[in-house]
Parts: C-alpha cells; structure tokens; sequence
C-alpha cells in the first residue's frame, strides 16, 4: 500500500532553504565523513573485529544485526557499501559510514553513524484517490527508537473525508536474542463505502464504522528472512438497511476474529529507494473462524525487484496480486484499484473484484544522488535539520486490472498508463514524488505522492 499521508509543510520549507538559502547550509559543523574514507579497494580485506560509534541512543545490536559479515570474514568495498545502506534502512540515521582502518596490525571496520530526531509531529493533507475532490488532514506523530531498540511508537489523527485514529507501537527487537518482534494497535475508521455494487444495491453512498484491536509476532530467521503472524478483532457496524454483501454477517454489525501468517524475503540495500536486491511477500488472512456465519480469507501476494541497468541507471519491476475467496466475502474486503493501490494514468478510475493484479516497470536515473545537509536553523537542534538528499529522474509503466473469482483473466481488459516523474528523496525521513502519467487513450494527470511508488 502506498502511504497517504504527506509531508506538504516539511517538504516546502526544506525545498526553500536547501535551494534558496545557503547560508544556512553547515557542514562544517556537521561532521561529515566522505566515502573517500572508506575502503579503496575491491580486494577482500580480513575483519578482524568491528567498532561503532555515534550510537547514543541506539544499542549496538539493533546495527549488528543488519550487517551481512561478522568478525572472521572477509569484505570488499562493494560490500561495506551495500551494508551501509542496510543500516540507513533502520531510518534510525541522518548518515552512516562504514570504512576499514588498520589498527595495530589488525583491520578494524568502523561504522560511524549519525542520530536522527525521533520525536516529531508531522501535519498532512491528502486527496483520497477515487474520491474526487475530497481530502483528509491532520497529525502524524511519531516517538522512534525510544529505548534505543528501534522501537516505535506511532499515532495518527486523521479529519476530513474518511476520518480515522490509530495508535500503533512496534518493537521488532523484544526478545532480540531469539530474533523475536512484536506488535500491538488500536484504531477507528469511518469509511465511505468503495463498491459501486453497494451503492446501487443500497440505493446510494453510506458509510461504516471500524473498530479494531490487533497483536503481532514476528521472527526474524536472518538477515533477509522473516516470518510473522497476527490475530486481532474487528467490530464493524453499518446502515439499517440489511443487504447481502455489504456486511460478512447477515447482520447491521460484524463481530470477527481474523488470523493472518506471512513471509517475508528482503535482501534490498536501500528500502526507501532500492538500488539493488529482491522484496517477496506472501500472506494469508482468514476471517471469522464460522463465528457469526463469517469464514472468508484473504491472499495477498507480491514481488519487487531492484537491479542495476547500466551505469548508474536502475531498473525496478513490481508484480502483486490480490485474492479473496471463502463463504461470503463482504463488499468491504473486496480488493480494489483506484483506492489504496491504482495505475498511474487512471488514479481515479475504480474498479473491484474478488482479486486485483498489477504490475509496474520503472527505470530511475539521479540527477543528485546523494547530498548530505545540515541546516543551522534558531531552537531547532541540528538533528532534526539534517537529512540525506537525493533527486531521482524516472519513467515508469503501470497495468491492471480488478476481477471476480468466476471472471476470466483477459489481458485485452486490463488498463494501463505510463509516464514520467521527479522523486526528492529526504532521508530518513520520506519522498515526495512528482509524476504525469498518460493513460492508454493518451489523457493524462499530475500526480503527487509521498513515499516511493514501490
């Protein structure tokens, strides 16, 4: 899914002083090592033993644990660059180098880093895709990292069109020496209704309240291999009008228990902009247990690949799909394009079914693509006023399509758009994307997204 919620305000006064204040640029404060000081060559160099430094708040463990060698084993630049950018992907850090250094006879591997701000208050304004000119704002607030433990702790207020509040906390580390993560969230959403079947069949637009309480578990096997699994509760209540589909039970109120359990396989270098590697995803969601009449389930799949083309071109490919199937799949779990997930060149354009399949193409280019700031700004500490720049060139290609469990897949009614597009990337903290897309009739719309497209 991709993230709604955008950084307008931050983004815009970042932009300002980057490119048209630089007085207020202050490396010379800002201890910044180059990556000239890292190792020059594609020899393998011995590790002899590994020492960190930066680290004020986060335990050396949460790094360790990202790091593809161990004291004994041999490494080249190549990899202490794809290591490095392992860790940035905690988002723990405004910078981080990794070099070797020859220290009495022995190679020591030095991972230097620098601590972002974790706590910070985030105002947002979106449009809801397929919802016209109808937009949601409020406030993200976010406590990162508190025990130093890559802990979070998150929460969301949202107004407007589909109003909503949750609180999420996520502790990927709780038993750190089993590798074992958990999770825990509330949240409440009053949701307009998607399906335009349900809208005939109620005769109009009416909307849902979602209450909903959740618990994770995760295991981490190694460094790119997860498994996890969920259980939560669901209490939902609709219209008075009873109609088959708009709710799982028969009934005005859903009352269900669900269990989910996935898979995860992530060897990208870079998550908030891969340039390399591979994200897999397979999981399963059943719903109900036959409590209230309600036993569905949902699939969800998906594959990323990151690799790179030539020079410093990178190509990306995504493929996902999405199925439901079981005794009565309401209307509400019913999978959608032009929602959540769509294709560029028909944001706007819904359409629904038991499944939906997309798949994306993208070939990125960077016109900056790494700049680390620091800007010297009055009562702001100079944590929150760092961040890593990057502004990346794309072009892109998107199709898909929304089906029923009985409909044939024909790739003629499938839609699709293409386009191009400016990504500033603002480590660690998000993206903004710049896009226009052409749908295959040729029309086309401007796009603005936070976060990547995948």
């Amino acid at each position: 899914m991709r993230e709604n919620i955008r950084y307008y305000k931050f983004i815009t006064c970042l932009i300002c002083l980057i490119f048209c204040c630089p007085d207020f640029l202050g490396a010379d404060q800002y201890n910044l090592l180059s990556l000239t000081d890292t190792l020059q060559t594609e020899d393998p160099v011995r590790v002899d033993s590994i020492k960190i430094s930066g680290n004020d708040v986060t335990e050396d463990f949460i790094i360790l644990r990202e790091l593809t060698f161990k004291p004994g084993d041999t490494v080249t630049k190549k990899q202490l660059e794809y290591n490095r950018e392992r860790i940035f992907s905690l988002k723990l850090f405004n910078k981080v180098e990794l070099y070797a250094k020859a220290e009495n006879n022995l190679s020591i591997i030095h991972i230097d880093v620098w601590e972002t701000w974790y706590i910070y208050p985030i105002p947002f304004i979106s449009k809801r895709n397929g919802a016209g000119n109808k937009y949601s704002y409020g406030m993200y607030l976010i406590y990162k990292n508190f025990r130093g433990r890559n802990e979070d702790i998150r929460t969301i207020v949202s107004l407007g069109y589909d109003p909503y509040f949750m609180l999420l906390y996520e502790n990927p580390a709780f038993q750190y020496d089993e590798n074992i993560g958990i999770s825990f969230g509330v949240s409440f959403l009053k949701l307009s209704n998607k399906s335009q079947q349900a809208k005939i069949l109620y005769g109009g637009d009416f909307n849902s309240n979602f209450y909903s309480v959740s618990l994770g578990l995760s295991k981490r096997l190694d460094q790119f291999n997860n498994i996890y699994f969920s259980s939560g509760f669901d209490y939902i209540t609709f219209p008075e009008n009873n109609i088959q589909g708009i709710s799982a039970s028969g009934t005005t109120i859903d009352r269900t228990l669900w269990l989910t359990a996935g898979y995860v396989y992530d060897s990208r270098d870079l998550k908030q902009f891969p340039q390399d590697g591979i994200y897999s995803n397979i999981q399963i969601q059943h719903k109900g247990f036959g409590i209230n009449n309600i036993s569905y389930n949902i699939l969800r799949l998906e594959f990323q690949g990151y690799r790179n083309i030539i020079g410093n071109l990178i190509g990306r490919w995504r493929l996902a799909a999405r199925n439901t199937f079981g005794r009565l799949v309401p209307f509400y779990d019913y999978s959608y394009l032009g929602y959540g997930e769509y294709v560029r060149g028909h944001s706007n354009d819904n359409r629904e079914g038991n499944n939906f399949l997309l798949s994306s193409v993208e070939l990125s280019y960077p016109l900056l693509k790494e700049w680390d700031v620091s800007l010297k700004l009055p009562l702001l500490p100079r944590k929150l006023t760092s961040a890593r720049i990057g502004i990346y060139l794309t072009v892109f290609g998107d199709a898909g399509n929304a089906v029923n469990n009985k409909q044939k897949i024909k790739t003629g009614d499938f839609y699709s758009g293409y386009g191009f597009g400016l990504t500033l990337l603002v480590l660690p903290y998000n993206a903004v994307r710049f896009e226009y897309a052409f749908n295959e009739l040729g029309k086309g719309e401007f796009l603005i997204g936070t976060g990547v497209a995948f």
